[in-house]
């Protein structure tokens, strides 16, 4: 009986100690309205309905640069401004860390927000993109092609009223771009 308690406790041991730590999707966004946010919270459920993943969703002033390290996948969102990522996103992603490239080989996944039809959400999510091909990342889009970009929504326009929440439609896009980074995450790691 005693060498099967210690056989058992060596192989919980040995799991312990070689267990690989799950891949960390970082789902990061600023929201002055809470659209942004919203869009970020569908797309962080469809990653979590992946299994085998660690979600983390924060704002981007909360996010450190440890946070970018450790992450494996990197989904960075934000709204219009003027057809142009709104400041604070621009401020973050040039605090990145540059030097020797460590942001190289993430996966990176964007989405974005807009008050209107045609107001420049494809722009924001191109943009966004450069960035993470700047930094040497691997881009992934969407699931469908009405999401090739990744995720972005209409929020205040038309049948599109943010006041009514969020069209299902663009919360599925989100959806469907989350399990889409945590799938491909899975491939690579």
């Amino acid at each position: 009986m005693r060498n099967l308690l210690l056989f058992l406790s060596l192989i919980f041991v040995s799991q312990t100690l070689f267990a690989q730590e799950k891949p960390l999707i970082l789902i990061t966004y600023y929201s002055q309205s809470g659209n942004t946010q919203q869009l970020a919270e569908a797309i962080a459920e469809g990653a979590q309905s992946v299994v085998g993943v660690e979600v983390k969703l924060l704002p981007l002033d909360q996010v450190q640069t440890n946070d970018l390290l450790t992450a494996s996948a990197i989904v960075l969102g934000s709204p219009v401004y003027n057809a142009n990522i709104a400041p604070p996103v621009q401020e973050f992603i040039n605090s990145w860390p540059f030097d020797g490239r460590p942001l190289r080989d993430k996966i990176g996944a964007v989405f974005s927000t807009g008050g209107g039809i045609s107001i420049g959400e494809e722009l924001v999510m191109l943009n966004l993109m450069h960035s993470m091909l700047i930094h040497g990342m691997i881009v992934v889009g969407g699931d469908a092609v009405e999401s090739a970009f990744g995720a972005s929504a209409i929020t205040g326009e038309g049948p599109f009223d943010s006041k009514l929440g969020m069209d299902q439609i663009f919360l599925e896009k989100g959806m469907g771009l989350g399990k889409r980074v945590a799938e491909t995450v899975l491939r690579f790691y």
